[in-house]
């Protein structure tokens, strides 16, 4: 559990809701240190609104496009931390685009960003996280729309912009799940909500609450009750579609992401 002595990651934190959840942690914690994808320079009105609080606020910016990229950042935030993390919060994320793009590492994009970056970034900060720790990767409702077809995970077949984001976050409960099997901390994912965001309104013409209630519903998740595992929808314990559920599903999904990961792995 967290404390006021606590170590916190929070990918995503230049906005949204990860810059929300980083907000309320800075007067919780002892040290945050967040991740964005811009320069520090273009993000140091936003960091300055997080050194109000009480907490230490480190940033480190990171293209979750490149793979070479998230395992330098991994690096440099375990080298930051000095110590135990108590607490990884995997929250950023990208909407599917319009068409087909793919990274420079040769990965649909949506997937690389949203669910193999997530992956790389966690597993290489593993050995740095403390005994009790919780990581708590964020997935979404959307999970419930799609299944996933391991002969097109890089949907080079069938495109649309909703199904990659959907599936990326099917993927990232599978993993999650996957992960509660083989390590003593406890992974959890859940469903922030709907919540009033650029990257909701860039794929649904919806509204949605205010970042403020998706920061709660991830710190419910970080400091409720839960097993190595546990699915939140809304900051509530909640159980996921039948296909998150599947564990050899989840398995022969690792076995792709893991290949996709290892060669950036220290």
């Amino acid at each position: 559990m967290i404390s006021d002595e606590s170590t916190v990651i929070v990918t995503g934190a230049t906005g949204g809701i990860g810059l929300q959840t980083a907000r309320e942690l800075v007067g919780r914690v002892r040290h945050v240190i967040v991740q964005g994808p811009e320069p520090e320079n273009m993000v140091r009105p936003v960091l300055h609104v997080l050194t109000e609080g009480a907490a230490k606020v480190d940033y480190v910016p990171c293209d979750f496009e490149r793979l070479d990229d998230v395992a330098a950042a991994a690096r440099s935030m375990a080298e930051i931390a000095g110590g135990p993390v108590d607490a990884l919060i995997n929250n950023a994320g990208i909407p599917g685009a319009t068409t087909r793009q793919v990274t420079p590492d040769k990965h649909e994009r949506t997937l690389q960003v949203n669910f193999l970056a997530m992956v790389l970034l966690t597993e290489e900060l593993l050995p740095r996280l403390a005994d009790d720790a919780r990581v708590v990767n964020l997935a979404s409702a959307t999970h419930e729309m799609t299944d996933l077809d391991l002969a097109d995970i890089e949907l080079e077949r069938s495109y649309d912009a909703v199904r990659a984001y959907a599936r990326s976050k099917l993927a990232i409960i599978l993993y999650t799940r996957w992960l509660a099997g083989r390590t003593g901390i406890t992974p959890v994912s859940l469903s922030p909500g709907v919540i009033s965001t650029p990257l909701l309104h860039a794929m649904f013409n919806i509204g949605g609450v205010s970042v403020r209630r998706g920061a709660d519903n991830v710190l419910a998740a970080l400091t409720g009750p839960a097993r190595p595992g546990d699915y939140f929808d809304e900051g509530v314990l909640a159980e996921p579609s039948a296909q998150a559920r599947d564990a050899r599903l989840g398995r022969a999904l690792m076995d792709y992401a893991l290949d996709a990961v290892r060669p950036h792995l220290s």
